[in-house]
């Protein structure tokens, strides 16, 4: 596949006064009792969601209608939309922290000053996009000096456990004679673990009505850093990046489940792994996702997920579905001020000022400033989020079953949940390496 090839065309999403997020149009409902009612009721022929779940496309008054068939005693939802979780300049500080950040200047910080925030990307028009309920969406990844790393692979009695990232997908390396100058690729250090099948990973994707402006997209290259940091603390695990996240960083659930069936329904080759660095709140909980994640669950397939970046306790899903490792941010000097929190996080790790892989020779308009240009990546970026804490503690994992010959269930018993680790309240256990 062309590494020109386009996203899918952008769904339209809509924003509930709860909160979160769904697909415009579209009602989901379970079982065949469920289908043949709402079938009745909408006027409307359902597609198959999976093999118990329907959707309804093309309806008005999602959640009326949603609420109609629960009355009636039917299972049915809205088709959520999440989010990919990088932090940007306007993540929220905790709110425990407010005041505190506000009396001692962090607000009059001269970096908001700064000219770039008169730059005319202010006027965007995406800047009025109901994604700024969420995140902005400015890509806020920044460019970092390069690194060399030769080849390594972990030593120990257990086989590197696969790796699944549902991501934005990830750049991919050079063809043969290709102008290197025009090839967004990944640097070479993580080119031999990546399975580079499917959709690229693009810097500037065109999307549905609007052709690529050559600036950065707002997600772009959230996959390919994720795989870098995956290789970077625990190298030679095999590592599949598959596209599931849009160019505005949303995914339905239903193509999330999708995806996640997928993997639990694949050749069984070793033992395997689930990152996910994206989520959201749900009107309820998202059921049909809770399947999904339940048979991974049930193949031993252990899923670690992204807290989020909006200072709440309020439960993101899928990292709080029960099983799942919910993980949250961790600074030089404690608890980031944006991460989530809550009795549903499991874990913190490292999730700020990280330095990862990146897209190679991409240079966007973005404006030089003095000497400056903070949107020319030479293979290497610097980003923060709970986005990036989960592959941390799935490289954790990795590590643990290559040293100690153990499964993945187990894994996640000695680094997440053994009853003698260091646990910080609210956010989980402790896990650095």
């Amino acid at each position: 596949m062309s590494m020109d090839t386009p996203d899918p065309p952008v769904t339209a999403i809509r924003f509930a006064d709860e909160g979160f997020a769904y697909v415009d149009g579209e009602v989901l409902v379970s079982g065949e009792e469920g289908r043949d009612r709402a079938k009745e009721l909408l006027q409307l022929d359902p597609v198959a969601a999976n093999d118990t779940w329907w959707r309804f496309v093309g309806t008005d008054n999602v959640i009326e209608i949603v609420e109609v068939l629960e009355s009636q005693g039917l299972q049915a939802q809205p088709n959520h939309v999440f989010f990919a979780h990088p932090c940007g300049p306007d993540c929220p500080p905790h709110p425990s922290l407010a005041y505190e950040l506000l009396s001692e200047g962090w607000w009059a910080n001269p970096l908001k000053a700064n000219p770039l925030k008169a730059n005319p990307l202010k006027a965007n028009p995406l800047k009025a996009n109901p994604l700024k309920a969420n995140h902005p969406m400015e890509n806020s990844a920044v460019p970092a000096m390069g690194r060399e790393l030769p080849d390594r692979q972990m030593a120990g009695p257990g086989a590197a456990p696969r790796v699944v990232v549902l991501d934005t997908g990830v750049a991919r390396p050079p063809a043969v004679g290709a102008n290197v100058a025009a090839v967004n690729h990944c640097p070479p250090f993580i080119q031999n673990a990546l399975n580079i099948g499917g959709v690229a990973d693009l810097p500037d994707a065109p999307m549905p009505p609007l052709a690529r402006d050559w600036f950065l997209d707002p997600v772009a290259g959230h996959g390919t850093f994720i795989a870098g940091l995956i290789e970077q603390l625990a190298p030679g695990c095999p590592i599949d990046v598959q596209k599931v996240i849009g160019v505005r960083g949303e995914v339905s659930e239903t193509d999330l489940a999708a995806a996640i069936d997928k993997v639990v329904a694949g050749p069984s080759v070793g033992q395997t792994i689930i990152s996910i660095s994206l989520g959201g709140p749900a009107l309820d909980v998202p059921a049909l996702l809770r399947q999904s994640v339940a048979k991974a669950r049930l193949a031993g397939i252990p899923i670690v997920a992204s807290a989020g970046n909006d200072g709440t306790c309020a439960r993101q899903y899928p990292a709080a579905f029960p099983g799942v490792v919910a993980v949250g941010a961790l600074g030089s000097d404690g608890p980031t001020p944006w991460t989530n929190y809550g009795d549903w996080v499991d874990a913190c790790a490292p999730g700020c000022d990280l330095v990862s892989a990146f897209f190679d020779h991409f240079n966007g308009r973005f404006p030089r400033i003095n000497t400056v240009d903070l949107d020319e990546f030479k293979g290497w970026a610097t980003w923060s989020g709970t986005s990036f804490s989960a592959p941390v503690v799935v490289a954790a994992l990795c590590r643990e079953i290559v040293q100690s010959g153990c499964t993945a269930v187990d894994a996640v018993r000695r680094v997440v949940r053994a009853k003698h680790l260091m646990r910080i309240p609210c956010l989980g256990t402790v896990v650095n390496i």
